[in-house]
């Protein structure tokens, strides 16, 4: 493929010279912070004009026909969940999606061997409103629902309740902003929610903050009553779950995902009950019975599971003792303990008995992942009930789809529930894990995936991704673009590197605040074992990052340029010494420090993007990409770095800004929106590393000339 032409045009971004603010007795420049005014007709017509110059380069990429079509052969499949058994004559609720479908449908069917009906459809909403969540009552006769516009998170969604017999909504409305995690009371005559205060009940700019659980009765006409919250730290934030013995609401507040308290509220008589009362470690509980099981990392940094009785609830016992291994979820199902560990960066499930005797492994497909990450916290992805007798288990990995089973236990085998058809030989491929050392010595592990003949000749293109922060693991996971990209005959390359929760609490707390440099350093230093392996030479490696990923990538391109040919770098914070003035990042502080702390903000001022753009130095060619209606990162930060690339390091770049529009922080609101955002992604690393996509229909790989 002919090397592409970056003598490109940009629109210059008007620089204010007097715009700036001091902090700790010196002053920094922030000549873009108009930039921060997204709706202002200035900021919108430079926005435009940055975007056509991108669309430019991409569309001309040749193969973006080839890209699109190994995109959607991939992401368009059926989707289907496991049912949730609620109400009568065996009623049940799943979701299911056609190959055709743009958006999860909410099923419901009336009782085995009854066909499906659709409950909720949001393939016939606007493009741009999203299914957030759908629960239905116990009796199954309603479903709540929140609604968002713009995103793909829960942020701003709205709670309706639909009558499941006539389809008709309910006038109930509940009270507060961005509703989520909702639990029905047993009785079906109201539930449980977490909600932002509504406007006017806190202090203007705070309306986003100060989260608490809340309970709605039905048809009452009173304002939801406040059951849970925080009266001190406006930054917690709130999850609440119903017990399966429906006697208790288990209530959750977390100081971000670094810790959290525990209390029951006993349902008959709204007893607040404590089970873990100080914010010192992350616990998980579930109710069995008269007991308590305690998944928590206090006093064992790898986890372990504790047991309580229901009469004395913070007096726990160890159950399963901490190991070797990070124990990351424990659910009780059938009977059994079924406990998810982290073994070297991938997921293990070791059965239990119930007074935690250990009876064997499951055996999963193969190397990859069954929990997941969701907004409050890490999800058990092996489910059912304590007194059923499903077993149902999700898995996925980098080369196969995410995937549903049913296990036996009798005869220790999973069944195929539904396992999609997404056109990727998964045997061609391979997974290795590799180790290598960090600067500091510490030794790190990184998934590397490709095909099996593959050869070793230094010239493979390779995409390398990241995280390293808020105690979030890198696990294996499959995406259409990941499948794509191997289909072009690139490498998959996902170092686990400190900040994240793979190897328990003391390997992500060795990369918070002033220890952030150690995330950076595993990062680079996977990019140059890739090279020294025989996989790639930098020219070769894209760096790719999302939300915490982003902020890694743009860090590491400015502090070690050299070590990559391109760099993707989505949804991120990127100034990092006003990050919390954003209100969904004043929680962060306690992940990153806090600017206004004299020594956390001197450490936040060496290694900020935004703040430490060198004219002497040659940077890759980068792409920001924002999503405009991001509620977790600054969307502006990308439209600023931007700019301040392209006036003050024109030797390196050039510089991209690919805003995505409608999209919230995980991208866009519909399959389609996500496929083209996955094609022009694809086509930046074509364009940047010089790989061509073979011609349309055919199946083969490409090359990099």
């Amino acid at each position: 493929m002919k090397k592409p032409n970056r003598a490109l045009e940009f629109p210059a971004a008007r620089r204010d010279p007097n715009s700036g603010f001091a902090l700790h007795g010196r002053r920094y420049d922030d000549p873009y912070a108009w930039l921060e005014r997204l709706d202002d007709p200035e900021t919108q017509a430079w926005l435009a004009a940055q975007e056509a110059v991108t669309h430019a380069v991409l569309r001309a990429v040749p193969g973006r026909d080839w890209l699109r079509a190994a995109v959607a052969r991939s992401a368009r499949h059926a989707r289907l969940s496991p049912p949730i058994r609620t109400g009568p004559h065996g009623r049940e609720f799943l979701w299911q999606a056609d190959a055709g479908d743009d958006k999860l449908r909410f099923m419901l069917r009336r009782c085995k061997g009854a066909p499906r009906e659709t409950v909720l459809d949001p393939n016939t909403w606007a493009s741009e409103e999203v299914l957030v969540f759908a629960v239905p009552s116990p009796d199954g006769a309603l479903v709540a629902f929140g609604k968002a516009v713009g995103g793909t998170h829960t942020h701003n969604a709205v709670i309706h309740v639909l009558d499941v017999e006539t389809g008709r909504l309910l006038p109930d409305r509940p009270r507060g902003t961005n509703h989520y995690s909702l639990a029905w009371r047993p009785d079906a005559s109201g539930f449980f929610y977490a909600a932002c205060p509504k406007p006017g009940e806190v202090p203007a700019g705070e309306e986003a903050l100060w989260e608490a659980v809340y309970e709605h009765r039905l048809g009452s006409g009173a304002p939801a009553r406040r059951i849970f919250g925080d009266d001190h730290v406006k930054d917690y934030w709130c999850s609440v779950e119903i017990s399966e013995c429906r006697r208790f609401a288990v209530l959750y507040k977390w100081d971000f995902v670094h810790a959290n308290v525990v209390y029951l509220l006993r349902l008959a008589d709204d007893a607040l009950v404590p089970v873990a009362p100080a914010m010192r470690s992350v616990n998980r509980v579930q109710v069995i019975g008269d007991s308590l099981l305690v998944h928590t990392d206090l006093d064992a940094p790898r986890g372990r599971l504790c047991v309580a009785p229901l009469t004395a609830p913070t007096e726990w016992r160890a159950l399963i003792p901490e190991s070797s291994d990070t124990l990351q979820t424990v659910v009780g199902v059938g009977g059994r303990l079924y406990a998810v560990y982290w073994h070297a960066a991938s997921h293990q499930v070791r059965i239990h008995a119930e007074d935690g005797a250990y009876l064997r492994d499951m055996v999963l497909p193969g190397l990859g992942s069954v929990n997941r990450n969701e907004g409050g916290g890490v999800i058990s992805a092996v489910s059912g009930a304590w007194s059923g007798d499903e077993v149902w288990v999700h898995f996925q990995s980098y080369v196969q789809p995410p995937s549903v089973y049913r296990y036996d236990y009798a005869a220790d085998r999973l069944t195929p529930y539904h396992v999609p058809d997404v056109g990727l030989d998964a045997s061609a491929y391979v997974t290795d894990q590799a180790w290598y050392e960090s600067p500091d010595g510490t030794r790190v592990s990184m998934f590397v995936i490709h095909r099996k003949d593959l050869p070793r000749d230094g010239r493979r293109p390779v995409r390398l991704s990241g995280y390293g922060g808020f105690n979030i693991s890198v696990q294996p996971t499959f995406t259409a673009l990941n499948a794509a990209w191997l289909k072009l005959g690139g490498v998959l390359a996902y170092p686990n590197i400190r900040g994240g929760g793979e190897y328990g609490r003391d390997w992500h707390e060795a990369a918070i605040k002033t220890r952030r440099q150690n995330a950076f350093d595993d990062y680079v230093a996977a990019a140059r074992w890739l090279v020294w392996a025989g996989y790639t030479t930098p020219s070769k490696l894209v760096s790719r990052g999302n939300s915490n990923g982003g902020l890694l990538v743009a860090v590491t391109a400015m502090q070690a340029p050299e070590a990559f040919g391109a760099v993707c770098c989505r949804a991120p914070a990127l100034d990092m010494l006003q990050f919390p003035k954003f209100s969904f990042l004043s929680a962060a502080t306690v992940e990153y420090g806090s600017p206004d702390d004299p020594v956390e903000g001197a450490y936040l001022a060496g290694y900020s993007p935004y703040h430490n753009i060198r004219a002497d130095r040659r940077y890759p060619v980068i792409a920001f990409v924002p999503a405009l209606n991001d509620r977790n990162a600054p969307p502006y930060d990308p439209l600023k770095m931007v700019a301040r690339l392209q006036a003050e390091a024109p030797q390196g770049g050039p510089y991209l800004l690919l805003p995505l529009r409608d999209s919230g922080h995980g991208g866009g609101t519909t399959l389609t929106a996500l496929v083209d955002q996955d094609v022009d992604e694809l086509s930046f690393y074509c364009w940047a590393l010089d790989v061509a996509p073979p011609p349309p229909g055919d199946a083969s790989g490409a090359m990099s000339d």
